[in-house]
C-alpha cells in the first residue's frame, strides 16, 4: 500500500483597515519562536488542530494571538500557497470586521503590533507575506511557494 502524502496546514490573518482612502494592515514582529524571528508577519498566525475548520483556526489564532473576536463568516479567503518542498499549506484569509482592540496578547512571542499602509511596509516584512499581499492586490489566490521565480520578475 502507497503511503499517502501529508502537509502540515498554517493559518494566517490579513487584517486591513481603511484610513483616509489607505488600505492598512496589521502586522506583528515575531520574536522567540525561532522562525523569522525580528521580522513582521501578518496580524496572527498559527497550525491547523484535530477536528477545526480553516475558519474556526483562525478564529481561535486570532482571539489568543491579538485579542480580537472574528466572526468565521467575516473571513475572506485570500491566498493559498502550497510549500511543498517543506510540506505545508499555507491558507490566508482577510477581515476587516472584528469585535475588539488589536494588542499583544502573547508577549513572548510578539515585540509589536502595528499597522502599516499596504504599499508601505517595513523592510523586514517576511517575503511571503510581500507576496500574498501583492498576489492579493492583483486577485491571485494560488501560489506554489517557489518565490524565487517571483522575485527574478519583481
Amino acid at each position: 500500500m502507497v503511503e499517502r502524502y501529508q502537509s502540515k496546514v498554517a493559518v494566517f490573518l490579513v487584517l486591513t483597515r481603511e484610513v483616509n482612502g489607505n488600505t492598512q494592515i496589521l502586522l506583528q514582529e515575531r520574536c522567540n519562536t525561532g522562525y523569522m524571528d525580528g521580522k513582521y508577519d501578518t496580524a496572527c498566525s498559527g497550525h491547523l488542530e484535530k477536528n477545526e475548520s480553516l475558519a474556526m483556526a483562525l478564529c481561535r489564532e486570532a482571539k489568543e494571538e491579538i485579542g480580537l473576536n472574528i466572526d468565521e463568516h467575516d473571513l475572506k479567503l485570500v491566498a493559498l500557497i502550497h510549500e511543498y518542498q517543506d510540506e505545508y499549506i499555507n491558507v490566508f484569509f482577510t477581515a476587516d470586521k472584528y469585535e475588539g482592540t488589536p494588542k499583544i496578547m502573547e508577549p513572548d512571542k510578539c515585540d509589536n503590533l502595528q499597522w502599516f499602509n499596504i504599499d508601505e511596509l517595513p523592510e523586514n516584512t517576511i517575503m511571503r507575506v510581500r507576496n500574498v499581499l501583492t498576489n492579493m492586490q492583483k486577485g491571485i489566490i494560488y501560489d506554489d511557494g517557489n518565490f524565487s521565480h517571483q522575485k527574478a520578475k519583481s
